[in-house]
């Protein structure tokens, strides 16, 4: 077997793993991918993935973590919540992180609505900046799941 063979079976098990993480949240799936292209590189002496196309990861990974943090209160707020409703969300996505497999989701959802609640708005306007912050959520995964398949593309093709 050779190391670049390897590199490409490591760097495929990581990005699986990477993939599944997007939607289940016990997974950190972009962070797994980063990994997956540092053990790749690592095991081909850094010739066939270069620290430049690690570097390039990283980056793309902090940016993929840092979207998915604010993407539900982003969402909440344009939904019309208050900035209650917006640490409502990120307080209620990260709670929901130790309730598998979708409890970051409807975490998100369930702080929007509660932090608004509690600032004294009407239910409608309170699960209006909920369904925001849902839809926040979902649109962070989405955005883990495009900078993976860019990290895919960016990748793959130095295997071959």
């Amino acid at each position: 077997m050779t190391a670049t063979f390897l590199a490409a079976l490591v760097f495929t098990l990581f990005y699986l793993v990477g993939l599944a993480g997007v939607i289940l949240p016990a997974l950190p799936g972009v962070p797994m991918v980063a990994l997956g292209a540092l053990l790749a590189a690592w095991i081909t002496g850094f010739e066939v993935l270069t620290w430049t196309t690690v570097i390039i990861t990283a980056l793309l990974t902090v940016l993929a973590q840092g979207l998915d943090y604010v993407a539900a209160a982003v969402g909440a707020k344009r939904f019309g919540g208050s900035r209650a409703g917006f640490w409502g969300s990120i307080v209620g996505a990260l709670l929901g992180l130790f309730v598998p497999p979708f409890g970051f989701i409807i975490g998100a959802l369930v702080g929007a609505v509660g932090a608004e609640l509690l600032t004294g708005r009407p239910l409608d306007e309170a699960w209006r900046a909920g369904i925001g912050a849902f839809v926040g959520t979902l649109g962070g995964m989405l955005v883990k799941f495009i900078i993976i398949v860019t990290i895919g593309f960016l990748i793959y093709p130095r295997f071959f």
